[in-house]
């Protein structure tokens, strides 16, 4: 016999799962961009941000150095301040306080 309830639960628990691996997915995919990102910063230097929107990559190194001080990985964080300091002159690092609320969840 046909139970739409248990039918209805069972179709929850499918979906709780996808997203569950859906957010896991997305955490881990934002992780390996930032360290993606932070070596072609290292290795290209100011050529790695010609040409691109200001604001986006703004935007990119307050979620990187985010992610860094979450990590404890202050030489990570130390290059990002050198490197904003001599190829992004006048913009203020703030790290993303979001990134941690998205990590956590």
């Amino acid at each position: 016999m046909y139970d739409e309830e248990e039918d209805d639960d069972y179709q929850e628990e499918i979906a709780n799962e996808l997203k569950k691996k859906i957010i896991e997915r997305s955490k881990k995919e934002f992780v390996a961009g930032c360290y993606d990102a932070y070596e072609m910063l290292s290795t290209k230097g100011g050529e790695a941000i010609q040409g691109t929107n200001p604001k986006h990559i703004q935007t990119a190194i307050n979620r990187m150095m985010a992610l860094f001080v979450i990590k404890e990985e202050y030489e990570r964080c130390q290059f990002l301040k050198s490197f904003v300091d001599k190829h992004m002159p006048g913009f203020e690092i703030s790290p993303d306080v979001s990134v941690e609320k998205e990590l956590s969840l």
